[in-house]
């Protein structure tokens, strides 16, 4: 191989030398614009929770009370919510066992009665010692809950009343000092002016005073006793607001725990009537049935004078119907509540009802 040509293939391996570092080098250069992202994204990471963790300003105390008047108000709310909705259930319910009991007595039961007396069978009404009720009761306390308000009105007022007396006491001790006669409503005259806010602005100390100075005394003065009088004020409402938050949240929470024990009450009231309602509708069947079988008797054996001269069976049919009728109308005629909760006496009533039931079924499966 000659000169030139050996000369030719290095300049191509120079070439393909130089290219390949020039590719290496891009790459590099990539990777490392590469790193320095996923670096600045790691120190922005790692600033972003700094931020985030920045302490929040303490909470004052009227922020504090707003918010234990608004959780106080939301307690209230939810637990009215919840009686409400429990007492339109039972007034559904009611409505329905009041609708039963008019039925029953306009028809099985004024039937029976009828049939009764024309048989000669004298029919024992149950004395009821009290008047019939469902009442639901609820708790009558009455929380009010106040508005939160930061005094900063009427602290202001109070600073400008504090204001204007500040600088009328100064005015008055430096004029009777300087034996300025002040006749209000007059305003006195330039020379006497001059004298006061002298006398304020330096010669009460003994020194020559000046009247600018005088002034400067009564503003600043005044403006410190209005600024003191204004941050008491609001101070003291500050406090107070929450002190009546903190006893507003507390009586919330007690009218709460009573509205959930009425809630609970009128559940059980809810739930009685519930079993009351489908004994009524079973009550009304076996009196119209107890009522043709008297229709019955007195079609066969007639009206007779006596009810003891009607056969065995047909008295104790009489008995039963007299059965039916007082445990159906204990049933109706007990007041199921009482002081705005469940009469055990109505209990009782339901309980005594349902076992007779019991028993005419078990009479008809025998």
């Amino acid at each position: 191989m000659d000169n030139k040509s050996q000369q030719t293939t290095l300049d191509k391996e120079t070439e393909s030398i130089t290219i390949i570092d020039e590719d290496t080098s891009n790459e590099n250069v990539e990777k490392n614009s590469e790193n320095s992202e996923i670096q600045n994204e790691e120190n922005i990471e790692q600033k972003e929770p700094t931020i985030k963790n920045k302490p929040k300003k303490p909470a004052t105390k009227n922020e504090k009370a707003k918010e234990l008047m608004k959780t106080s108000a939301e307690l209230i709310s939810k637990a009215n919510s919840e009686v409400e909705a429990t007492k339109q259930n039972v007034i559904e319910d009611v409505n329905r066992f009041e609708e039963l009991k008019n039925t029953l007595l306009n028809t099985s039961f004024t039937q029976s009665q009828i049939l009764l007396e024309k048989v000669s069978y004298e029919y024992s009404k149950p004395e009821v010692d009290e008047p019939f009720e469902i009442s639901l009761g609820t708790t009558d306390e009455d929380i009010r809950l106040h508005n939160i308000t930061s005094g900063g009105f009427t602290g202001f007022i109070f600073a400008t009343l504090a204001m204007v007396g500040t600088a009328a006491g100064w005015v008055f001790v430096a004029s009777k000092k300087v034996g300025v006669e002040l006749n209000p409503p007059a305003i006195p005259d330039e020379a006497s002016i001059n004298k006061i806010l002298t006398w304020i602005g330096g010669g009460m100390t003994g020194g020559e005073g000046n009247a600018i100075f005088g002034m400067a005394t009564i503003g600043i003065t005044s403006l410190l006793v209005g600024w003191s009088v204004y941050k008491l004020r609001v101070m003291l409402k500050e406090h107070k607001n929450y002190k009546i938050a903190n006893e507003t949240f507390e009586k919330s929470h007690k009218y709460v725990e009573k509205q959930k024990e009425s809630k609970t009450e009128i559940e059980k009231i809810d739930e009685h009537v519930k079993k009351v309602v489908p004994l009524l509708e079973s009550y009304k069947v076996l009196l119209d049935e107890q009522n043709a079988k008297l229709q019955r008797i007195i079609h066969v054996e007639g009206i007779l004078e006596d009810n003891s001269q009607y056969h065995q069976a047909s008295q104790k049919e009489m008995q039963e119907s007299e059965r039916l009728m007082e445990k159906l109308e204990a049933l109706i005629t007990i007041p199921v509540t009482k002081n705005g909760k469940l009469n055990e006496k109505s209990v009782e009533a339901l309980n005594e009802a349902k076992a007779v039931y019991e028993y005419y079924i078990s009479k008809i499966y025998a």
